[in-house]
């Protein structure tokens, strides 16, 4: 695990190793910067836009806005990946002035900071991961599978060159929930502090990213064998005993931003985003799976081996086939109605990342299936694998941050990307 950590970090710090700060290249800059603000914001400024360092809004790709005449620090976005980030800030917070950086929330051991986290979440992440997986498949398979996840897709993206983005949080907090709900069998016990816990969990999850709540889904709908066992699950929620510590630890995780609210809207609930919402009549589906620009498919090919394992498990009425499949066409829908459906300057479609966690297992399930039958559909495999494992390596180290063809099926553009050099 330490090891791990140590080689993704190595490879998020050369990443940013010539890029400096204040660029697009930087990890505090534009949606990184306003996710990351709240830090600073919290423990140097006490939110006091006056003391801010001159201009910083601007510096950082305006993730956020200072108003200096309302004397306030405005973001729509929330304050969930700050809390995960914030005990790598209080370190470099703490190293900050001894290795001769400015402690101003935003000089470069800041950004270094940010590096570290992603580093770190990935590991537990991977690590949890390891202990979720390995009770359903053998070490081999749960280590090709972990492999392929980290190598094969762009989940290696947002945890080494836009590690200040939410999703390798949430691909984090996804896999502790999927650990924690697997060593607590679904809530079994009904202990007040499983319920805290998972309230905290939860809280957390929808607090990054709203539409996390589908993920939520796990806890009704995985490894169930019949209705009846839904019903006995929504039992252990729908209860006094189970809500009042579930809605403490949500409560604790969220009062921060309900307060931030309030300062700045005026109210405990408000909708940050204002303009920006979904066209729930008019999915973009095609666009989200092919398009040049970001494409699901395009940009993670072993999102197809997901799908077929998907449709693969349904046609043996392998348990689960059914739930993965609904959830994988949910979330495309809620992500093809959303105003941008390709998500601005992302690398490939970035809202999928979190849900590699989940998606793991029908992708082990693929595996194993594969590795316990014929010897030229092992080969076959392991051929595939390392293919799309040198594509996402090559389009990762070839991409500069967005793609700048148009976004109407722009096949020129993603044909200079692929065959670009690499930075």
């Amino acid at each position: 695990l330490f090891a791990f950590f140590l080689i993704t970090a190595f490879l998020a710090l050369n990443q940013h190793s010539r890029s400096g700060i204040y660029n697009y290249h930087s990890q505090i800059w534009a949606d990184k910067a306003g996710y990351y603000m709240y830090l600073p914001a919290t423990f140097k400024y006490q939110f006091d836009a006056s003391q801010f360092p001159d201009s910083v809004d601007v510096k950082t790709g305006d993730g956020f806005r200072i108003d200096y005449e309302r004397n306030k620090v405005i973001t729509k976005y929330t304050s969930g990946v700050a809390i995960m980030q914030l005990p790598f800030y209080l370190l470099a917070d703490v190293l900050a002035e001894p290795f001769g950086f400015k402690r101003d929330g935003f000089s470069q051991i800041y950004h270094w900071s940010i590096d570290l986290a992603g580093s770190f979440y990935l590991a537990l992440a991977m690590f949890l991961l390891w202990l979720f997986l390995k009770k359903r498949y053998k070490p081999k398979i749960v280590l090709i599978t972990l492999l392929s996840l980290f190598l094969a897709t762009n989940l290696y993206y947002y945890a080494t060159a836009d590690s200040g983005l939410s999703h390798i949080y949430s691909f984090a907090l996804f896999a502790f929930t999927l650990y924690f709900l697997q060593n607590t069998r679904f809530l079994q016990n009904r202990r007040f502090t499983t319920y805290f816990k998972f309230g905290l969990l939860a809280g957390l999850i929808v607090l990054i990213r709203p539409t996390g709540i589908l993920f939520l889904t796990c806890f009704l709908f995985l490894d169930i064998n019949g209705i009846a066992e839904v019903l006995d699950r929504l039992k252990r929620l729908v209860n006094f005993k189970a809500i009042l510590p579930m809605v403490i630890g949500v409560f604790v995780i969220v009062l921060p931003q309900l307060l931030y609210w309030n300062d700045i809207f005026g109210s405990y609930i408000a909708y940050s985003y204002q303009e920006e919402g979904f066209n729930w009549l008019n999915p973009q589906i095609a666009s989200v799976f092919f398009q040049p620009y970001n494409g699901l498919f395009l940009y993670t090919p072993l999102y197809l081996l997901v799908v077929i394992s998907m449709i693969v498990m349904i046609k043996k009425r392998v348990h689960n086939g059914i739930y993965f499949l609904a959830l994988f066409l949910a979330i495309t829908y809620v992500f093809a109605s959303w105003d941008s459906w390709w998500f601005g300057c992302a690398f490939g479609a970035r809202s999928y990342v979190e849900y590699l966690a989940i998606f793991s297992i029908p992708l082990a399930y693929v595996y194993n299936r594969v590795f316990n039958g014929k010897k030229w559909a092992r080969q076959l495999l392991v051929l595939v694998l390392l293919l799309f494992a040198a594509y996402n390596l090559k389009m990762t180290y070839s991409f500069d941050g967005c793609f700048y063809g148009s976004k109407h099926w722009d096949w020129p553009a993603y044909k200079e990307l692929l065959f670009s050099p690499t930075k």
